[in-house]
């Protein structure tokens, strides 16, 4: 690997762990912790916007793959992959929560930026007609427009309590709902989700 390389790896490296985890930080910042100069953003990204661009990217495609990787296990019964599909999907938003903020703020300076994220996720029809498949092999429902209610209740179950999380701890007050937080409640949750929407 030649020096050049080695660099803009360096940079992406400290970008990867900084935007997931705490959001907007300063080119400074960056530079400072991958031990590189400040001009070397620009002449490797040609601006942090597209920098962040790259650390989308790099997070839409670890989160496909590990989707993917779960509900194409031939290991897992239909309901264990709709459980591991859950659990995995409030992980990664838990693990990495500043990214929706992250997307948020890339769409907004580029209205032509279209997210890796909703490409690869929420706008994955694959993905959405495997998962209503599974329900449906575990139901024995067919209609095609009630597994796709499903899907979205489950879908919606699993982003509220992100979404609760972090008003609850932007505002510092009490919290009412399910510590997601905790293997334990976070499982028990799924549990509870699931098997509400698992009934006829």
């Amino acid at each position: 690997m030649d020096s050049t390389q080695s660099t803009r790896d360096k940079i992406l490296s400290v970008a990867i762990e900084v935007f997931g985890t705490r959001g907007d930080v300063t080119t400074r910042e960056i530079t400072k912790k991958a031990g590189v100069n400040i001009a070397a953003i620009n002449y490797h990204f040609g601006s942090k916007n597209n920098l962040q661009k790259e650390v989308e990217e790099y997070y839409s495609e670890i989160l496909y793959n590990m989707q993917n990787d779960i509900i194409n296990n031939s290991n897992y019964s239909p309901r264990e992959k709709l459980v591991y599909w859950a659990n995995n999907l409030m992980e990664y938003m838990l693990q990495y929560p500043a990214l929706i903020a992250m997307i948020t703020d890339l769409v907004t300076k580029d209205r032509g930026y279209n997210p890796g994220l909703l490409k690869k996720f929420f706008f994955n029809t694959e993905l959405k007609n495997q998962i209503e498949d599974t329900i449906g092999k575990i139901t024995g429902i067919v209609d095609r427009k009630v597994l796709n209610c499903k899907y979205t209740q489950l879908f919606s179950g699993i982003l509220g309590p992100i979404l609760f999380k972090t008003i609850y701890e932007t505002y510092e007050s009490e919290r009412v709902f399910y510590d997601i937080n905790k293997y334990e409640e976070r499982m028990a949750y799924i549990e509870d989700l699931i098997n509400s929407i698992l009934k006829q």
